[in-house]
């Protein structure tokens, strides 16, 4: 490759320079740039034609002063296109050893405007909140003194008056409460506080809150299925979350009608929480503009209350926790608001705690004693009696269908949350028909351990356990899908570093598998606070990398790696780490 392709490669203006003042070459970018502004035989002194006049005079001397310095110089500069416009570029000059000059020149116009769109943006979050700051100290006054008044011997006309101006102010006081929320979300300083949250916990808790309003307009309730798993989220933001999304569910649906909360588990190790109505729907141009603050798609209209900021807010606050909140609707069928949030598997007691509070709880819902077959949680299968139950949402109709313990395919418009078995003992054999089988400790019946020798023979019957952390879900469900098919493990995934300390305590795996870079840590950092706990030091980990560079996995080595592991996760090569790793570990001494 010669150096004109090399140049016409760039998207960059570049132009060469030689000794003498004249150009000897440019790029196509920069051809096309300078057309026929320039002589067909250019000298340096005609690039500046190109420069926007308010910069020539400055630019001369910082150049030469730069050049005579140091051989280099680089800034801000105007430079005027053919249509007569000045757009921003940042252009670097350096002297080459021939005592010429190369230049290249970035435009930063793309770069400029969307900086100047998140200081408008920062300016407008700031605006409001200081707003809201200063509209909550006359609105506390007139709350206090309006609650004064209600303990005064009032005549009734005067009584049902202050009433209202409480019931107002506390009305305006909420909305405050949510732009400020929402203003702070946006600027990132919002007030997040992940854990472990058992899902099925806040939404009987839910449900039973807005009983009033349901039974008001007799609509049925029903959460479907009754599931306890465990998300990692802010406990009290998802109760904010899912109380607005349930509470419009009962606004906004059929008088008579139902409302389902499902909380199903997916792909990737993730909880897909869903809120479906029958009332009147949405049309594709209003979904369009459904999560915009203030947008109520006409139900100010209806006489329905609302500030159309609850589902602004609900879905800043399911991103903030790492989320996704989407909705699928049909027009006078109904909608199903999702949200989508990582799992935490809290399958294992901590061995060196007597009690850490979070089991109790999750026992009384059955946590332990109730399981989930291939997902593994507890001892027995999610139906007894052998029935599993599948439900989708293709056309918004819903198809039931029983197997032989299975829990079918769900999913929204053709995408199905995969087949997800609930056996009857163990760790259940998904089948493509929804039914599944029990098989001991977890091992998928017709499927060998492919080369794993006699690592395929441990996890009978208690199972190869391997904790893997990694904030990609495509890249747990591939490293689930490997670990179970390849060695029949049984996989913990972690969705963050601040969980997988305590996942290694409880789960006491054979091994460790983490990402190279976590949502909120590195591999190596991971690995010295794994190094720094007593309980979790001894625990071989492997790291998951796409970088190939030998330096890169030298230094991860010495953080306390065992092995560095591809990405895309080869099984052979996973098998072969897992093998050598267990006959070290088992080898006499």
């Amino acid at each position: 490759m010669g150096p004109r392709t090399l140049l016409d490669a760039l998207t960059d203006l570049a132009v060469v320079v030689g000794a003498d003042g004249h150009v000897t070459d440019m790029g196509a970018a920069a051809r096309a740039f300078l057309g026929d502004r320039i002589p067909r035989d250019p000298q340096l002194r005609d690039l500046v034609e190109v420069v926007d006049p308010a910069f020539r005079a400055a630019l001369g001397e910082a150049v030469t002063a730069a050049l005579a310095q140091s051989g280099q110089w680089r800034g801000s500069v105007g430079l005027v296109d053919a249509a007569g416009t000045t757009v921003p570029h940042h252009v670097t000059i350096r002297r080459d050893p021939d005592g010429g000059l190369v230049l290249l020149a970035r435009d930063t116009s793309d770069q400029r405007a969307r900086e100047i769109a998140e200081n408008d943006s920062r300016a407008k979050d700031e605006l409001i909140a200081r707003l809201g700051h200063e509209l909550r100290t006359p609105l506390n006054a007139m709350l206090g003194f309006a609650q004064l008044l209600e303990l005064e011997p009032l005549t009734p006309d005067l009584h049902d008056d202050v009433e209202r101006i409480i019931t107002g102010g506390r009305h305006m006081q909420a909305l405050i409460d949510d732009v400020l929320d929402l203003a702070r979300l946006r600027a990132g300083r919002g007030d997040i506080n992940k854990g472990p949250v058992n899902v099925l916990d806040i939404v009987q808790g839910v449900v039973e809150l807005v009983e009033p309003l349901a039974a008001q307009r007799s609509i049925r309730r029903v959460i479907d299925p009754a599931v306890p798993l465990v998300a990692d989220a802010d406990r009290r933001r998802l109760w904010q979350v899912l109380l607005n999304l349930v509470g419009n569910a009962l606004k906004y649906g059929r008088e008579g009608g139902s409302v389902r909360v499902g909380i199903v588990p997916i792909t990737g190790s993730r909880i897909r929480i869903e809120v479906e109505d029958d009332g009147a729907g949405l049309s594709p141009r209003a979904i369009d503009r459904l999560f915009r603050p203030f947008e109520r798609l006409g139900a100010e209209r209806s006489g329905i209350e609302g500030s159309g900021l609850g589902l602004a807010l609900s879905h800043a606050l399911v991103t903030a926790m790492g989320g996704v909140l989407t909705v699928a609707s049909r027009y006078g069928v109904g909608s199903v608001f999702a949200i989508v949030l990582d799992a935490v598997d809290m399958r294992f007691e901590d061995p060196d705690a007597d009690d850490d509070g979070f089991g109790d709880h999750l026992r009384g819902h059955g946590y332990r004693d109730t399981g989930h077959g291939r997902a593994g949680y507890g001892e027995a299968g999610h139906e007894r009696n052998g029935h599993g139950y599948g439900y989708g949402y293709g056309e918004m109709g819903r198809a039931s269908g029983y197997g032989d313990g299975g829990h079918g395919r769900a999913g929204y418009g053709g995408t199905d949350h995969d087949n997800i078995a609930y056996g009857d003992a163990g760790n259940g054999r998904a089948r493509h028909a929804g039914s599944a089988e029990g098989a001991p400790g977890g091992r998928h019946a017709g499927v060998s351990p492919a080369g794993g020798g006699g690592l395929g023979r441990r996890a009978a019957p208690g199972g190869l356990r391997v904790v893997h952390v990694s904030g990609d879900p495509a890249v747990r469900t591939a490293v689930a899908e490997t670990l179970t098919e390849s060695l029949a493990a049984d996989p913990v995934t972690v969705p963050r570093a601040a969980l997988a300390v305590d996942a290694v305590r409880r789960a006491r795996p054979a091994f460790i598998l983490l990402d190279r870079d976590l949502p909120d840590a590195t591999a190596p950092e991971l690995l010295a606070q794994l190094a720094a706990d007593p309980a979790t030091a001894g625990t071989p980990a492997f790291v998951l990398t796409e970088d190939t560079d030998p330096r890169e996995r030298t230094m991860l080595r010495r953080a306390g790696a065992v092995d560095i592991l591809a990405l895309p996760l080869d099984p052979a090569s996973l098998v072969a780490a897992a093998t050598a790793l267990t006959a070290a570990m088992t080898a006499p001494r």
